[in-house]
C-alpha cells in the first residue's frame, strides 16, 4: 500500500517510541487488531473520519471497544491522534506500523492467488522456494479465484510469477490471432 507522509511518520514515531520502551511485540499486535477492525467494520472507520462527532465521543468509542484488549500506551497513542484530529489516519497507520515491524524482523509477505485451495504440502513448498529466494521468512497471504481455472499467481514486492491456466489460454489467443500466412510461399 501507498503511505502518505503523516502516516509513515506517525507509524515511524509511535514504532520507535514501542521499540525504546520494549513492548513492540504488544503495539504489533494492537495495530493488528486495529487494522483488522478498521477493515473488518466500515462503520467504525466512518465513525473516526465523521467530523461532526466531537473528540471526547470517539476516545470513549475506542476506549470502549479497545480499552481492555490494548496496551496502555497504544490506547494513549489512539487518543493523543483523535485528540490531534489526526483520527482518518488511524486506519494507514496501523498498516504501515505493521510493515515496520515485519521489515524490522524480516518478514515479507507474498500473496498467493490460486484458483483452488492451497493443499499443505503446495503451501510448503512455495514457503520453502520463497524463502530460499528472498532469505528472509515469509508470511504467506492466500486467496481463490475461479477465473484462474488452475495454477496460481504469486506477488511478492515488485514480482509477479503468473502460472495460471488463465493466462495461458490469453497468450495461446494472442499468439493464434497472429497471421502467420506469408504469401508467395
Amino acid at each position: 500500500m501507498s503511505y502518505t507522509k503523516i502516516t509513515i511518520r506517525y507509524a515511524a514515531a509511535f514504532f520507535d517510541l514501542a521499540d525504546e520502551k520494549g513492548i513492540i511485540e504488544n503495539t504489533y499486535e494492537d495495530m493488528t487488531l486495529l487494522g483488522d477492525v478498521c477493515e473488518s467494520n466500515h462503520d467504525f472507520v466512518r465513525m473516526l473520519q465523521n467530523p461532526v462527532i466531537n473528540a471526547d465521543k470517539k476516545i470513549k468509542v475506542v476506549t470502549k471497544i479497545f480499552g481492555t484488549s490494548m496496551h496502555k500506551m497504544s490506547l494513549s497513542f489512539m487518543t493523543l491522534m483523535i485528540r490531534k484530529r489526526r483520527e482518518r489516519y488511524l486506519p494507514s497507520i496501523a498498516e504501515a506500523f505493521a510493515d515496520l515491524y515485519k521489515a524490522s524482523k524480516g518478514i515479507k509477505t507474498a500473496y498467493v492467488t490460486s484458483a483452488v485451495e492451497l493443499v499443505a504440502a503446495d503451501r510448503t513448498s512455495i514457503l520453502e522456494l520463497l524463502q530460499k529466494v528472498t532469505n528472509k521468512k515469509i508470511e504467506l497471504v492466500e486467496k481463490t479465484d475461479e477465473a484462474l481455472l488452475g495454477g496460481f499467481v504469486i506477488n511478492l514486492d515488485n514480482f509477479q510469477l503468473d502460472q495460471s491456466i488463465a493466462t495461458k489460454i490469453k497468450q495461446l489467443k494472442k499468439d493464434f490471432e497472429k497471421n502467420l500466412f506469408v504469401r508467395g510461399f
